[in-house]
């Protein structure tokens, strides 16, 4: 008994010191880094999610086909063209398959806009969709693979911009009648325009990563990324979601919680884990609040709370695409991918059989289960800082993200200057791209402790206590002309 309390007491000691521990960690993402040759690869991933959001104005439709409506055809279209199209993608042929989506996009998406509603209009709205799936597929590999922290941090934010942007025009009625069209067409024509400027070279580094698993670091990060759309997918079957008064509010919230998750990030560096629990605080207070009258100032506050729902998207995307850079592979990603979009469709079944069969208990299950999940997560604290946030290969949380030091590195070839052997270089270079020293023995051919020994001495000889400084020691010549030379031995 006195041993199981011991370790019960050990285990809420190391609780309190990870979350005393996450709530001071910083990351470290620049804006210096951001790469304009990769704005095709930032705004593309935005159109996608907008356009998913809109199908509820744009596809309201009496006809239907085999007894099921045109929403859920061109929904069901979107997931699968992204799961066909992907199935048959690699690194090599990425750009032929990003090219044939736009293709089939565009054959669909072109006389469907131009004939009158009919049957065979539902055929090429299918065709469009399913098309479209497969841009977003391919969208979210180069999401992944091509960018760095800080331009997959601004995409995530431009996704959910665009969002809050149209939840305001479809709030205020600016453009009535004309805004669907007119925006669903920018949407086609940027997201093809992007997708045909693919170069393979510039995601390239996917095929050099050795095999990979389901690591703790990729559990973890799954976790947020679906216990953020189940909260979420909650509140779309309220009542009151869809009301001018909630789309406004969310809309102007939202806006703000962009720029606040903007100033966390990039201004004060604060860590992202900040973010997802601010959003599951954000959405207990919504759906709490919603036990209160409607009319009341709690009801009022519950659709601001609502607003943050923003920062978990944000924050769910941006870590999809920094653990999967960091930790994943091309083959890894796609396998998520395909049980991913399943998974994210059958969430809907919880809140919608609640709708069907007991409407009045929506709100206490929407409570209890965002309090659960938040719960879960927040005893996953010491997991959390051990795999993710404080574990030594995950530099690029903390530090100038490792793909511009790469870079940086290949392209002045800083090594020269610091006299080290041509084993401890290598190493160098392969801590650089993120490997961890089983990948690397198993990269160079040699023993564990042999890794271990070499990169005692390299840091001896740079003078630093851990791989982390590396990144520190590279990225901070970047903005000066002294590199630190170490003398010979």
């Amino acid at each position: 008994m006195s041993e199981q309390t011991g370790k019960i007491r050990s285990y809420f000691s190391q609780l309190f010191s990870s979350f005393k521990g996450l709530l001071r960690s910083r990351d470290n993402i620049s804006l210096s880094n951001i790469r304009t040759k990769n704005l095709k690869y930032m705004l593309i991933f935005a159109l996608a999610p907008v356009f998913a959001n809109m199908q509820g104005s744009l596809f309201v439709s009496d006809i239907n086909l085999l007894g099921i409506d045109a929403m859920t055809l061109m929904g069901s279209a979107y997931c699968i063209g992204a799961g066909v199209i992907f199935a048959f993608s690699s690194v090599r042929n990425m750009v032929f398959v990003a090219r044939f989506s736009v293709i089939m996009m565009l054959v669909g998406f072109i006389p469907w806009m131009i004939i009158p509603e009919s049957l065979f209009s539902l055929s090429l709205a299918i065709l469009f969709m399913f098309g479209f799936g497969g841009c977003a597929a391919c969208a979210a590999f180069a999401y992944t693979f091509a960018l760095n922290n800080i331009e997959r941090f601004l995409g995530a934010a431009a996704i959910s911009l665009f969002c809050v942007l149209m939840e305001l025009d479809f709030g205020k009625s600016f453009i009535s009648g004309l805004f669907d069209k007119v925006y669903l067409t920018a949407l086609v024509i940027g997201t093809a325009i992007c997708l045909w400027q693919y170069k393979t070279g510039e995601f390239s580094d996917a095929t050099k990563k050795p095999e990979a698993k389901f690591n703790p670091a990729i559990k973890l990060m799954l976790y947020f990324f679906v216990a953020h759309k189940l909260v979420e997918v909650f509140y779309t079957y309220f009542p009151v979601a869809s009301t001018s008064e909630a789309l406004i509010t969310n809309g102007i919230v939202g806006v703000l919680v962009i720029g606040l998750s903007f100033i966390l990030q990039v201004s004060a560096k604060r860590s992202v884990w900040n973010m997802c629990n601010l959003f599951f605080i954000a959405m207990i207070c919504t759906y709490a609040l919603y036990f209160t009258p409607e009319g009341s100032i709690g009801r009022e506050l519950s659709r601001y709370f609502h607003g943050f729902e923003q920062m978990g998207f944000i924050a769910s995307y941006y870590l999809l695409g920094c653990v999967f850079k960091k930790h994943g592979n091309f083959r890894l990603f796609k396998r998520s991918l395909v049980i991913l979009l399943p998974s994210c469709l059958l969430l809907y079944v919880i809140p919608g059989v609640l709708v069907a069969f007991a409407p009045e208990h929506m709100t206490m299950v929407a409570t209890l289960m965002t309090g659960l999940i938040f719960i879960l997560f927040f005893l996953m604290s010491p997991s959390y800082s051990k795999h993710l946030f404080f574990a030594d290969w995950s530099d690029d949380f903390h530090l100038v993200d490792m793909t511009e030091t790469k870079e940086q590195v290949e392209q002045e070839d800083q090594f020269k200057h610091l006299n080290l052997t041509p084993r401890e270089r290598e190493i160098a270079e392969l801590l650089l791209h993120g490997m961890e020293i089983k990948q690397i023995a198993a990269e160079l051919g040699i023993k564990f402790d042999t890794v271990k020994f070499h990169m005692k001495n390299l840091y001896r000889k740079l003078g630093i206590g851990g791989r982390a400084e590396i990144f520190a020691l590279l990225s901070s010549s970047r903005n000066s002309d002294d590199v630190k030379t170490i003398p010979s031995e």
